[in-house]
């Protein structure tokens, strides 16, 4: 869009002097004209695109024959996605046979782009299909006694394994599809335009293990729910989504969840981003069923980019609360968490992250008669090459290793350790 910006002002750039019906204006009344033209390239540049169509289409409207006022004006109706009003004022442009054989050239060049990215913006449908495969060292199967395990699939998920720490292969597939719709529908925002988009994605994950089949699980996971954007300023939106959760290749637990998030950019280097979670959790499996509850998240991030945005730097704090119908599930507690990725070689990257999350218990424990008290501890470093010819060109390759300590204060049992290794290829079609 910055460049296509910079075409417009080229198309200005060779028009100074080119002002249509100034010449037989009054010296005060070209004087009046040009400071409301100059006020309304102000707004432009301040990115205040209401007022400056409102100030060009009184110039517009007074003096229809200034084709410099024209330009601008469907410059501002293309940076506000109005395709259809920005081509139709450029080709009135055009069409004037007084227009400089220079200015046409321009111009031309500029409604080439307004065609072009109007094609993609009314293109309501966009599908896009992904695939992950690839293998998994796992040196604690079990992951400790009655813990719960995060970011598989996106939500967190809770299992009962038991207190064994054995090591073993898995094989990992994770196929996604995203839809997005595009309705064509714009919205006023202050002095913006923002865009209504509808997005959905559906997401199988598995994991199986060589030897120890009892712990084989998998989340199928669908997503939908509307997204509000002002490009370079916010995007909000509210996703609804349905997680099934598989043990041992038998049904687990529903999660239903609702997320509303917003990403407010604060420089073109610099976003913020709020994620909330409500999540309703219930289990199919009778003992499991003190288990069942609403856990409730927030967290408050931090993405800062670098160098041309080679290196991008992130953090932020959380709070989770769980309700369980059973006290000694229920937990609360905050976390914090910060990470760096960069640009390594040529088509590849390396990132590294870090988490503490601490959860208190609320009830006791059975059989010691007091409630928990953890610190989580999880640090993960990996990598991405991505393919560029040869046999595996549009694939990627990706890795890494993520070790989880686990401290228990009140309850050592429930102290563990835990090292992944994974490594897999994945591919956008």
């Amino acid at each position: 869009m910055k460049s296509n910006t910079n075409l417009i002002g080229a198309v200005c750039a060779v028009s100074i002097g080119w002002l249509g019906c100034l010449s037989p204006a009054p010296a005060v009344g070209q004087e009046n004209i040009q400071q409301q033209f100059n006020a309304a390239i102000q707004a432009i540049e301040e990115d205040r695109l209401r007022s400056a169509r409102g100030t060009l289409e009184s110039l517009l409207a007074e003096h229809p024959n200034l084709h410099r006022v024209r330009l601008e004006l469907a410059r501002v109706d293309y940076l506000s996605y109005d395709y259809d009003e920005a081509e139709r004022l450029a080709q009135q442009v055009l069409d004037d046979p007084n227009t400089p054989p220079s200015v046409q050239t321009t111009v031309l060049a500029f409604l080439a782009q307004i065609r072009a990215d109007q094609q993609l913006m009314t293109k309501q449908h966009s599908v896009t299909p992904s695939f992950y495969i690839g293998t998994l060292f796992d040196t604690n199967v079990n992951f400790g006694p009655s813990k719960d395990i995060i970011d598989i699939g996106g939500t967190p998920l809770t299992i009962t394994p038991d207190s064994r720490e054995n090591d073993d292969w898995a094989i990992v597939i994770n196929p996604t599809i995203a839809h997005t719709y595009n309705p064509g529908k714009r919205f006023a925002a202050g002095e913006k335009t923002g865009i209504f988009v509808w997005q959905s994605q559906a997401n199988a994950y598995y994991r199986r293990y060589s030897s120890e089949d009892e712990f084989n699980f998998g989340v199928l996971t669908l997503r939908t729910g509307p997204d509000w954007i002002v490009p370079g300023h916010w995007q909000a939106g509210i996703g609804l989504q349905g997680d099934q959760i598989l043990l041992d290749d038998r049904s687990l637990a529903w999660f239903t969840t609702i997320n509303p998030n917003i990403t407010w950019q604060l420089s073109q280097d610099t976003a913020l981003t709020l994620d909330t979670f409500l999540t309703q959790r219930h289990y199919w499996r009778d003992q499991d069923s003190g288990r069942d509850g609403w856990y409730k998240s927030a967290a408050l991030s931090v993405d800062h980019f670098l160098y041309d945005n080679k290196v991008t730097i992130n953090g932020g704090i959380g709070y989770a609360d769980f309700n369980a119908d059973d006290n000694q599930y229920s937990y609360k507690g905050p976390e914090v968490f910060a990470g760096v990725g960069a640009e390594a070689w040529q088509g590849g990257s390396v990132y590294a992250s870090a988490r503490y999350k601490k959860y208190d218990f609320k009830g006791n424990q059975p059989v010691f008669g007091i409630p928990r008290d953890d610190d989580e501890y999880r640090l993960t470093v990996g990598f991405q090459h991505d393919f560029s010819t040869g046999m595996l060109r549009n694939w990627s390759l990706l890795g890494n290793w993520t070790y989880t300590d686990n401290q228990s204060d009140d309850v050592p049992i429930f102290e563990y350790d835990r090292h992944e290794l994974n490594l897999g290829l994945s591919r956008s079609f």
